[in-house]
C-alpha cells in the first residue's frame, strides 16, 4: 500500500468539517488574518526563530504558528479517528499525543517579498531525525489539512520511497542543499479533514504557495508510550524517539540521536 511503498499516506475524512472550521478560525484569529483584507495575511514578517527578538513573534514567513492550546486543537488530539490512524501504523494503542503547532501560509506576493523566503528551517526538504545513524527510528509525523490543500497552495511535499535510498538522499542534501531532491518530491494533496502521515525517514518539506488562498493546517502526532521497540537496536533505550518526543530543541545537540 501507499504507506509501505512511499513512506507517507493521505487519509481523507478523518476530521469533521465543523472541527476543521473551528481550528482554522482559531488560527486566523491568533495571527490576525482576515480573508476580507488580504493585507492582514502578511502582517507578521519577523522570524519566529530569531533569539534576539523580545518578545518572540508568534507567526512569520516560515508559516509556522506558535499556537498549541486552543480548545479546537485539543479536540483534534483526542479524536478517536486520529488515534486509530496512528494505532494502525505503530501497531499499538498505547500512544502519547504531542502538543504541536499550526501553519498559516499565504500565497507568495510581489507586494510582500519577505513572505517568499521561509528561512533556513522551513525552506526545501528535510528530515526531523538524524539520518546518519542507521537504522532510523520508526517515528510517525502528521498534519491535518483544515481546508482543501492543493499542490499550488503549498501542500506538504514528500520524496516517495525515501527509506529505501536514505544514504543517497542524505549525500544529495549535504552536497546540494535543501532543494537538491526537490525534483523527486510530490505534493501530498488532500481535502479538508484529511490527515497526512509520514515516516520520519521520509524526506519532506512545505511547498511554495503560488495559489490565491492561504494554506491552513494543524500538526498532530502520536508517539508510543514504550518507545524502545521503535528506536532500533543501536540506540540507547532512554534516548528520544524524535524531536517531538524530546520536547526540546536540545534534541539537535544530542549526540545519541
Amino acid at each position: 500500500d501507499a504507506w509501505c511503498r512511499d513512506g507517507s499516506v493521505v487519509i481523507p475524512g478523518v476530521v469533521a468539517p465543523a472541527l476543521c472550521a473551528a481550528a482554522a478560525s482559531a488560527i486566523r484569529t491568533f495571527v490576525g488574518a482576515d480573508d476580507a483584507d488580504r493585507e492582514t495575511w502578511y502582517a507578521n514578517t519577523k522570524d519566529i526563530y530569531d533569539d534576539s527578538l523580545e518578545p518572540r513573534p508568534a507567526h512569520g514567513p516560515c508559516g509556522m504558528v506558535q499556537l498549541s492550546h486552543d480548545s479546537s486543537f485539543w479536540a483534534l488530539r483526542q479524536l478517536p479517528s486520529i488515534h486509530d490512524c496512528f494505532h494502525d501504523v505503530y501497531g499499538t494503542e498505547r500512544l502519547w499525543v504531542t502538543t504541536d503547532r499550526a501553519h498559516f501560509k499565504p500565497p507568495q506576493s510581489s507586494r510582500h517579498p519577505a513572505w517568499a523566503d521561509a528561512g533556513p528551517v522551513h525552506s526545501g526538504l528535510h528530515w526531523d531525525v538524524n539520518t546518519h545513524f542507521a537504522p532510523v527510528p520508526f517515528a510517525v509525523q502528521g498534519v491535518v489539512y483544515l481546508e482543501d490543500t492543493t499542490g499550488a497552495m503549498g501542500a506538504l511535499r514528500v520524496v516517495p520511497g525515501s527509506r529505501g535510498r536514505l544514504a543517497d538522499l542524505a549525500r544529495s542534501v549535504e552536497t546540494g542543499g535543501a532543494y537538491a531532491a526537490w525534483k523527486d518530491s510530490v505534493a501530498a494533496e488532500g481535502v479538508a479533514g484529511s490527515l497526512v502521515l509520514w515516516h520520519s525517514a521520509t524526506l519532506h518539506g512545505p511547498g511554495k504557495n503560488i495559489s490565491e488562498t492561504p494554506r491552513v493546517s494543524a500538526y498532530v502526532a502520536m508517539l508510543p508510550v514504550d518507545a524502545a521497540p521503535f528506536l532500533g537496536p543501536r540506540r540507547p533505550a532512554d534516548r528520544a524517539l524524535s524531536l517531538a518526543d524530546s520536547g526540546t530543541l536540545a534534541y539537535d545537540d544530542d549526540p545519541r540521536r
